[in-house]
């Protein structure tokens, strides 16, 4: 694009915006984060309070997740750049030391940074801390009790929104200087769904392994079942929604203070069953990739925008909405850029040398290859390797002739990146284990 293009659009921008803040202005920067947020689960019936803020800015109506699966989209989110580029290409790795985080970049910018996050792959052990100066990685839920032949506290593995929003308002309470930057993660939609809004009748959430005993078994109770699990991960998103109201109001009763600019976008979504898929991190089907994005800033209007998107560009687009430089982040910059021609993303199982089946929901069982990846152009999601392309991840529809040549010498050249990119793992038995107990990995 053109120096004098971007220009114009910048200017565009600003001049229908709410009301550019005073160049005096305090700012605060804040990046919200759910766990396994669907696309569709974004309704104003399910969450009111989401929907009512979304109103007040943009929203992105073809945004899709870097991965599956939480750290390499969450990597993707604070690096600017895709799994085969920040090394973190599966659940169990570390984010190196030697990537710029957006955390780190504000920092250096003269920010204050703050991370409250709500369940383990997303500890500091896994290198999201960096560039923060407070990271609160304490967990309250019980789920898994031993992590790396250790104990954890307890056994508690993840916290729900109620916690999650108060160590918010307590992190907004303490954070001083007129530049401060928040990220904020909530994890109530993952299973077991329904712990957040209340559980079933007899008080017991529903954990994705009863479904994924019923595929084996080829009950004939799964579709049913799979719609019980459906309803509890609606009364998550309900509950959640409620604690990012509380969460929404306290920012915006703040807005005579601090110029607010606030992202909220999802890791990944979740299967309940369309193409056959269970849960999430087997596969790159729309309903786990495409996700929900709203960007809330006075410099940008309300509206809805439907530029094609990743996970890769939201720190560049949440920078310049904030007027702030991107630095050495990649991505793009959605408001001036607009959106890509294509979008790419990946998922990799954890043992690349023995590829697992996938377990079906009508428990049969498909071959799952080692490294999978996705594109989208023009509307269209086309998944594969160097071997196979489908579309829309699907067995009953590959991809045949020269657009499925092109398409498998693009993934087996990702492929190829992604083996060789340097990250460390956490790979040893016990870290496995916990990983597959929150969904990943079956």
């Amino acid at each position: 694009m053109s120096g004098r293009r971007s220009t114009l659009l910048a200017l565009a921008i600003l001049a229908t915006g709410c009301g550019d803040p005073s160049p005096d202005a305090a700012t605060r920067v804040v990046l919200v984060t759910v766990d396994t947020w669907r696309l569709d689960g974004f309704t104003p019936e399910l969450m009111p309070r989401t929907a009512a803020f979304a109103q007040r800015g943009l929203v992105f109506d073809q945004h899709y997740a870097a991965s599956s699966v939480t750290q390499p989209t969450h990597a993707s989110l604070f690096t600017g750049s895709a799994p085969w580029v920040h090394g973190v290409t599966r659940n169990g790795e570390v984010l190196n030391e030697g990537v710029t985080t957006l955390a780190e970049h504000l920092s250096r910018q003269g920010f204050s940074t703050h991370g409250i996050v709500a369940s383990f792959p997303l500890s500091r052990r896994f290198g999201f801390a960096q560039g923060f100066d407070e990271y609160e990685d304490d967990f309250d839920e019980l789920y898994v009790q031993v992590w790396e032949g250790e104990e954890t506290d307890g056994g508690r593995f993840f916290s729900l929104a109620e916690s999650v929003t108060e160590r918010a308002l307590g992190a907004l309470d303490r954070a001083r200087g007129e530049r401060q930057f928040f990220w904020f993660h909530y994890f109530d939609p993952h299973d077991p769904y329904g712990d957040a809004g209340g559980g079933d009748a007899a008080g017991h959430a529903y954990p994705i392994q009863e479904l994924l005993r019923l595929a084996g078994e080829g009950s004939p109770e799964i579709g049913r079942e799979l719609e019980r699990a459906r309803g509890r991960y609606a009364e998550d998103l309900r509950a959640l929604d409620r604690s990012l109201g509380r969460l929404f109001d306290r920012l915006a009763a703040d807005e005579a203070d601090f110029a607010t600019h606030v992202l909220v976008t999802a890791d990944h979504g979740e299967s309940f069953g369309e193409l056959g898929a269970l849960g999430h991190g087997k596969r790159l089907t729309r309903e786990q990739v495409q996700v929900p994005l709203v960007l809330v800033s006075p410099r940008v209007s309300p509206g809805r925008r439907g530029e094609l998107g990743g996970s890769a560009d939201v720190a560049r687009t949440l920078l310049g909405a904030a007027g702030l430089p991107a630095g050495e982040l990649g991505g793009r910059d959605l408001l001036l850029e607009g959106g890509s021609p294509s979008v790419f993303g990946m998922r990799r199982t954890f043992a690349v040398e023995e590829p697992r089946p996938e377990l079906l929901a009508d428990g049969r069982r498909r071959p799952l290859p080692a490294q999978w990846f996705y594109v989208v152009q023009a509307g269209e999601l086309f998944s594969g390797n160097g071997d196979q392309v489908l579309r829309e991840d699907d067995l009953a529809r590959p991809v045949e002739g020269v657009r499925a040549e092109e398409l498998a010498r693009a993934f087996g050249g990702l492929a190829e990146l992604a083996r060789a990119v340097s990250s460390t793992e956490l790979l040893d038995p016990d870290t496995q284990a916990a990983l597959r107990a929150l969904g990943y990995g079956h």
